[in-house]
């Protein structure tokens, strides 16, 4: 079995690659990641759905109304100053591109999702697999060296809880 140590390492790689893949998804220069970008869904004469993305940037005296039921319904929009934004070569030439998400967010949105267990356990599996690792290490192993560890030993014993 690895050491403790080895095994903490291989966590802080195994966290920092899934934040590279983060960094990567939502700092691409792409439609989804504009601030000015909105998705609006148009509906065809066949019932195929399409989500088309809209330039907002032009636009002062907008709102945008998110109702609990329907769709989400835009006000105060001037039609011709309305672009089309749905492809990545549309924001590779964009000069009104503004990211929504900066490193920071995204480290935050990381941290979120570490913090809630249902979602590490689906989607970083690998994550809770090391930490289930340190955290088997590291049972039964008492350092009695400092004063708190002493005290916490000392507390445990006089309660009757069982020392693995």
């Amino acid at each position: 079995m690895k050491t403790s140590g080895a095994v903490y390492k291989k966590l802080k790689e195994v966290k920092f690659r899934h934040l590279i893949v983060l960094y990567k998804k939502y700092l691409k220069k792409v439609p989804e990641n504009c601030k000015y970008n909105f998705p609006y869904e148009l509906q065809g004469t066949n019932g195929q759905r399409r989500i088309i993305g809209l330039c907002l940037f032009h636009q002062e005296n907008k709102t945008i109304k998110v109702e609990p039921i329907g769709p989400i319904r835009l006000s105060g929009i001037v039609p011709h100053l309305v672009d089309l934004c749905e492809s990545d070569e549309d924001c590779q030439n964009c000069n009104a591109f503004v990211h929504k998400y900066d490193r920071q967010m995204v480290k935050d949105l990381f941290e979120k999702e570490l913090s809630d267990k249902k979602t590490r356990e689906t989607k970083y599996p690998d994550i809770c697999a090391l930490e289930w690792v340190l955290e088997r290490s590291s049972v039964g192993i008492l350092s009695t060296n400092g004063f708190f560890q002493k005290l916490i030993y000392g507390i445990k014993k006089l309660l009757g809880i069982k020392q693995e």
